[in-house]
């Protein structure tokens, strides 16, 4: 897997942003490697730009640029990254310590110039897709939802990363072997369903997570600790739910509101991480699958591949290099 010294990581920077772009670390040299993995920045057309990253940080520390004007949309589906615009602070991604915010994407909208800002932490990876519209691509009405949200400088909306729009973020994220023009036109149409799941979050109700009761939080913490053990196989869905304390029409609300899946695919996804996780420590594609509750390592590869982009092989080649 490619690494990325600090001056190609700022050179690619402010070709793309311009001049400004800083890392905090002065005693990092100019040829030492500061990032893992791969990132790209594509105007797909103008007033619509795609930011994707799938990497590693290989250094601690905070980086950043002054942005301009527009909706930033951000769905990180691996990982997890901490970011800021302005003085508004995120977390995102799918192992981030809060249950109920690990299936949220986030809207900002900057109406003036501001600064971004991430963190850096050495070994933490993250896979994410991040799209800027501007007003002129959304083309405004005055009394719109959007225009009022897009006038109001770091305004923050979360939305929920459906399964529908975790897959566009997905194939967002996977190599494609079609033709540069073509594969241009795929992520174009890719990104534009992508920013509607996002733009429609404006006209519902504030997602379900972010109004959890106290007990309820509670019971999500503890699915979420039970699905990450190995406690719950076996069990049944009344099991689960009695062992959480609550019965499973309310459990599979509060899963559906806070991850944007059911029960069984929020533990598909978990032991599927832990797959991964075998395979980064060098683990076989037979263990792997075992791990992830396949009796066929050729069923598994086929769901991993659709799952993470690349096949199991693969995640042992590069995290072995």
């Amino acid at each position: 897997m490619r690494r990325i010294t600090r001056g190609e990581l700022i050179g690619a920077a402010e070709k793309r942003l311009g001049p400004g772009y800083w890392l905090d670390d002065d005693e990092i040299g100019e040829d030492a490697p500061v990032l893992e993995g791969h990132f790209e920045t594509l105007e797909l057309r103008p007033g619509l730009t795609l930011h994707t990253s799938a990497a590693r940080d290989l250094q601690s520390l905070r980086s950043g640029h002054v942005l301009q004007p527009g909706i930033r949309i951000l769905a990180v589906v691996g990982g997890e990254t901490e970011l800021s615009f302005g003085h508004r602070k995120l977390r995102l991604g799918p192992q981030t310590l809060d249950p109920a915010e690990r299936s949220k994407g986030a809207m900002v909208s900057l109406a003036e110039p501001d600064v971004f800002s991430r963190r850096w932490c050495r070994g933490a990876r993250e896979r994410k897709v991040s799209l800027t519209l501007t007003a002129e691509w959304m083309d405004l009405e005055t009394s719109s939802e959007l225009a009022d949200f897009a006038r109001s400088h770091l305004a923050y909306q979360p939305w929920i990363l459906t399964p529908k729009s975790i897959e566009l973020a997905r194939q967002i994220l996977e190599p494609s072997s079609l033709q540069p023009g073509l594969q241009r036109l795929r992520l174009e149409g890719r990104c534009i369903d992508l920013a509607l799941e996002a733009l429609s979050s404006l006209a519902r109700p504030e997602p379900y997570g972010t109004t959890l009761r106290e007990i309820d939080r509670r019971r999500l913490v503890r699915l979420d600790e039970l699905l990450h053990s190995e406690e719950v196989l076996g069990c049944s869905m009344a099991e689960i739910a009695r062992t959480v304390g609550s019965n499973t029409t309310t459990l599979q609300s509060l899963a559906r509101g806070a991850w944007g899946c059911s029960i069984f695919e929020r533990l598909r996804a978990i032991r599927m991480e832990k797959a991964l996780g075998m395979l980064v420590r060098g683990g076989s594609v037979g263990e792997a699958a075992e791990i992830a509750g396949y009796g066929s390592p050729s069923n598994f590869s086929a769901a991993f591949r659709r799952h993470y982009g690349f096949t199991p092989s693969r995640a042992r080649r590069e995290r072995a290099a």
